[in-house]
């Protein structure tokens, strides 16, 4: 007794100690974290809309200052552009190239149009022979080369100044760059009928002669009537045109102007080369507005993909002739790479993290100093209560803290006083409950030894729990050496046999479903559906335990059942075997019984299907002994050969119908052709031919059973529907592949089944027949192998009208093993 009470203090006093480590955790933290919620919360939220609010300015203002970045490099720019515009414009009027070019036109014109042709050939190809290009040396040419003296910046990114006359002919050049022929040009054509004002800013091309990014200038040279009568033509190199403008405006270690197109083509840039095209159309889009401006865009067109602050602006001056020559307008555009543009803003952040991370702490730790003040009276009470868990003596408690701790203080003193008068008559209680228990477990233990049949429990885990003496028996071992393990785990004989219970039962585990829940103890806990295996069952135990296997040279049924136990530690499961190999012994014998108590009737059949080729064997053979003809007796004997096949064919068919299924193995089966053997063996117990056949099969995939049962089957299906019929009428076959299984439909325009017997046709020795002519078991056998291999069989029918059975076979069926 002594024992037992301590065993139940320990046990208590363990429980008291786990739940006073969780209420000590919980009640300074929850107090910790509800000043924490109450002082951090407002702090934290006023920081992140400080620093929501502090970036968004941070960037507004970046933004404005790129934008007015962008517009000033934009005015600069175009103030640039305008200037080469006037002064070219000024080289245009100068008299020497006026003169020069009206000379040359005059006297084109006073060609004629063949004569004007050839004289133009004739030049073109002297410019091409002439290596030292005459043309250079004129007074034009050299008052062009005068205009490149200044030696500026402009001058230097100079690649070609020359003059065409009215017919677009080369006629004044600083270099040899240029072709001879212009006339057709978008430059020359557009400027020449373009009008006295027309200014010409020809979009970036790439030239293959420099390697390099081109663009033209082309302006109108008029006579005193003011029309024009040849062109300016000045060529820069893109690059070297803006670079010494716009390269030198940086701004921190990686800001920078770049000069783009709308195209997003680059013009001129420090980093990103003259002809390179931003790769992201979105913010191509986004930085070529029409007026000045500033976009938060994601990619910079530099290669990054992060957060950018670019601004924009466009040529506003230049746009206007860029517009007249069809080209894409420019713009310039201010940028600088996200981590050093971003920096202020992330210094902000961190700062700002910093802060709040100090008054967080500030905050935890003042609140940990006031939740201790708070917890030391509880902890009191829990020590209290701890020592009365373990049935302790415990002196008064002494709280003064005139609140609900004290009123708390008071109640556990009650209650103490009162558990140690209850504890006295406990400990003969708790004896009695405990013997009643070891009394039941034995009674429990001595039933299940006694049932004749092998019981074996499992655990949550599959794991064996108990068996009884019919199992230790069967597995040839001891209920030790049994616990704990699973099927497989043991090295048992007929290894694949405890192979398909092992699956049988991982499959039903998955299946066995909780059907309600109850509390005990304060836990709930889930009950599952309970069998009793052992209740006895209305049908044979063939059909009601369905699978077999074989252990050992005998055959065992085995069902698998759930059961409840209320420890919350999940479902188990029980398997029952039970040996049916005098059963199924007997169920072979009533099925060749079966077989041959038609045997009369099918011999009659027999006899009468070779009476017809045998009559004609003979005749043939006197034709053959009379005849002198070879191709006649060729012929005759033949027709011998084919009526002998036909006679072989129907005794090697009857002879395997005969064959006993006890000795036969399992083997792959084709059901067409089982099925077209049993037609051929039911109509002959018809004596006549007067029914109508029709076969609709499909291809099938084969099934693995024993031939001659499964041709039984249908043998006794298709006699009945023959004999039912009185060998007249239609009988209709169909096999089809249905949802990963084999159906069979076998359908006869017999009388009917009457509803009255329809709950009894698979009934042992039921028969409508009369005396004589029928053993009641033919529908029986059929039914028990059906369930045998793991199939199905169902029935309708109406009277008078005739009756379907619909037969299903799994493809792969799991049945007994060795």
């Amino acid at each position: 007794m002594d024992a037992i009470h301590g065993g139940t203090s320990a046990h208590r006093g363990g429980s008291g100690q786990s739940g006073t480590s969780r209420i000590k955790a919980g009640l300074k933290n929850k107090l910790v974290w509800t000043m924490l919620g109450v002082g951090a919360l407002p702090l934290i939220l006023a920081m992140i809309l400080s620093y929501l609010q502090g970036t968004k300015s941070l960037q507004g203002v970046i933004g404005a200052s790129f934008k007015a970045l962008a517009y000033e490099t934009s005015t600069k720019i175009d103030l640039l552009i305008e200037g080469e515009v006037a002064r070219n414009i000024r080289h245009a009027t100068h008299p020497v190239i006026k003169s020069a070019v009206q000379n040359f036109n005059q006297v084109l014109r006073a060609l004629n149009p063949t004569a004007r042709k050839k004289n133009i050939q004739e030049q073109e190809r002297a410019w091409v022979a002439d290596s030292s290009r005459s043309i250079m040396g004129t007074e034009a040419s050299r008052v062009l080369q005068s205009f490149q003296q200044s030696k500026t910046p402009l001058d230097f990114a100079t690649r070609a100044l020359y003059v065409t006359d009215a017919f677009g002919i080369l006629r004044a050049s600083v270099n040899d760059f240029p072709d001879f022929l212009h006339a057709g040009k978008p430059a020359r054509e557009k400027t020449f009928h373009g009008g006295k004002d027309f200014v010409h800013v020809g979009p970036i091309t790439f030239d293959e002669k420099t390697q390099s990014f081109l663009m033209t200038f082309a302006f109108p040279i008029l006579d005193e009537e003011e029309k024009t009568i040849g062109v300016l033509h000045h060529v820069f190199d893109t690059k070297e045109f803006f670079s010494s403008y716009i390269e030198p405006i940086t701004f921190g270690e990686t800001g920078h102007v770049m000069l783009i197109d709308a195209r997003g083509m680059v013009l001129d840039c420090p980093i990103l080369p003259t002809g390179f095209v931003l790769p992201d159309p979105v913010l191509v889009k986004r930085v070529t507005g029409k007026n000045p401006d500033w976009v938060k865009t994601m990619g910079d067109g530099h290669g990054g993909e992060e957060l950018s602050i670019i601004g924009f602006s466009p040529l506003e001056q230049t746009r206007k002739w860029i517009a007249g020559s069809e080209g894409k307008t420019w713009y310039t555009f201010a940028w600088q790479a996200s981590d050093e543009l971003f920096a202020p803003t992330q210094k902000l952040f961190a700062w700002i993290s910093m802060a709040g991370v100090v008054s967080i702490l500030l905050i935890g730790g003042m609140g940990s100093l006031a939740a201790k003040k708070i917890v030391q009276p509880i902890r009191k009470l829990q020590k209290a209560a701890e020592r009365i868990g373990k049935g302790e003596k415990v002196e008064a408690l002494e709280i003064k803290t005139g609140d609900e701790l004290e009123a708390l203080a008071n109640e556990v003193n009650l209650m103490n006083a009162l558990l140690q008068k209850s504890f006295s008559g406990l400990e003969n209680q708790v004896l009695e409950k405990t013997e009643e228990v070891l009394y039941l477990k034995e009674y429990t233990d001595s039933i299940l030894r006694s049932v004749p049949d092998a019981v074996v429990i499992f655990d949550p885990n599959l794991k064996i729990e108990y068996v009884n003496g019919a199992f230790e028996s069967v597995a040839r071992e001891t209920a030790d050496r049994l616990h704990g393990q699973s099927l497989t785990d043991l090295r048992l004989e007929s290894a694949p046999a405890w192979k398909v219970l092992q699956e049988v039962l991982l499959n039903f585990h998955g299946e066995v479903a909780p059907i309600s829940s109850r509390n005990l103890g304060g836990k709930t806990m889930q009950c599952y559906t309970a069998q009793d295996p052992l209740a006895p069952k209305e049908s044979p135990p063939l059909q009601s335990m369905k699978q077999t296997v074989k252990l050992g040279g005998r055959v065992f049924a085995f069902q698998i059942f759930d059961i409840v136990i209320h420890d919350g530690r999940g479902k188990r499961l029980g398997l029952l075997l039970r040996d049916v190999t005098e059963d199924v012994e007997l169920h072979d014998q009533l099925a060749m019984a079966e077989k041959l108590s038609g045997l009369g009737t099918l011999t009659a059949g027999i006899a009468h299907e070779l009476n017809n080729p045998l009559a004609s064997i003979m005749g043939f053979t006197e034709a053959i002994l009379a005849e002198k003809d070879p191709d006649k007796i060729q012929k005759y004997a033949d027709k011998v050969f084919a009526r002998s096949k036909h006679m072989s064919a129907i005794i090697l068919n009857m002879s395997g119908y005969m064959r006993s299924a006890m000795t036969a193995n399992e083997t792959e089966v084709n059901l067409n052709e089982r099925i077209d053997a049993a037609v051929d063996i039911a109509i002959l117990t018809s004596y006549n031919d007067d029914i109508k056949l029709d076969k609709k099969y499909s291809a099938l995939p084969l099934i693995k059973a024993k031939p001659e049962e499964i041709q039984q089957i249908f043998v006794n299906l298709l006699t009945n529907a023959v004999q039912a019929m009185e060998g007249k009428g239609e009988l209709a076959i169909s096999t089809e592949k249905k949802n990963g299984n084999v159906l069979v439909k076998i359908i006869d325009t017999g009388p009917g089944i009457p509803k009255e017997y329809l709950s009894k046709i698979y009934d042992p020795f039921f028969t409508t027949k009369e005396q004589g002519k029928g053993t009641g078991l033919g529908l029986n056998i059929v039914h028990q192998l059906v369930l045998k291999y793991g199939g199905k069989i169902n029935v309708a029918t109406r009277e008078g009208e005739g009756t379907t059975f619909s037969l299903t076979f799994p493809t792969s069926a799991k049945h007994g093993a060795d």
